[in-house]
């Protein structure tokens, strides 16, 4: 598969693609809409994968859907919170309401995610909101707003919690290899090797 990284300047938010012959893998569309679908011509937005429910991570999620048939998976707690806009912030961040219904498939641990031929783990990792999710492509973590570059997600959200979201990270997160490259929901990619030594929000 080939990644490509698409960011949003005003949000500072990622989306990440993943292509695989003619089908395209979308984790986390925000809101260049326009961007993705020139970066996808030619090829089918076949899925969508959301980390987490928060309005600059879904914002892409229903037109994609709806207009281009991609089928929208993620974790039963994220499909509860992406049907609610005071927990979603679409409300609140954008002034209108966005609810995501049409969930396709609920992802697991214990199944993850296969994408033509090639496997996906699922990790849930809460603490940034109740649903947040890490998704493991061989070597690459899809992190979302749960680990940045020396930093971490914030925690005063709806569904946030301070406690939960250190012993995600440490427990689920730094107890991978340290080669791990992390691909955020924000800023640049880094390293669980990396984080583990210079990142002072969780040590």
């Amino acid at each position: 598969m080939e990644l490509k990284i698409l960011n949003d300047l005003y949000t500072d938010e990622n989306t990440y693609l993943l292509f695989s012959g003619n089908d395209v893998l979308l984790i986390d569309p925000g809101t260049r809409t326009e961007d993705i679908l020139k970066m996808t011509e030619g090829k089918k937005i076949k899925y969508i994968l959301l980390t987490h429910c928060h309005y600059d991570h879904i914002t892409a999620v229903p037109e994609l859907s709806e207009s281009f048939g991609a089928q929208i998976y993620c974790t039963g707690e994220c499909a509860a919170n992406v049907g609610n806009s005071g927990i979603n912030l679409t409300e609140a961040a954008l002034g209108k309401s966005i609810c995501i219904d049409n969930i396709s498939g609920i992802l697991t641990e214990e199944k993850g995610f296969d994408f033509n031929g090639e496997h996906i783990d699922v990790i849930k990792t809460p603490g940034h909101t109740s649903c947040s999710t890490c998704f493991l492509w061989e070597n690459k973590l899809f992190s979302g707003d749960t680990l940045f570059q020396r930093s971490v997600g914030r925690w005063d959200l709806p569904t946030g919690s301070k406690d939960i979201l250190e012993k995600s990270i440490r427990e689920k997160l730094y107890t991978l290899d340290d080669n791990t490259e992390v691909y955020p929901g924000h800023g640049k990619p880094t390293s669980i090797g990396y984080e583990k030594k210079f990142n002072m929000c969780i040590r």
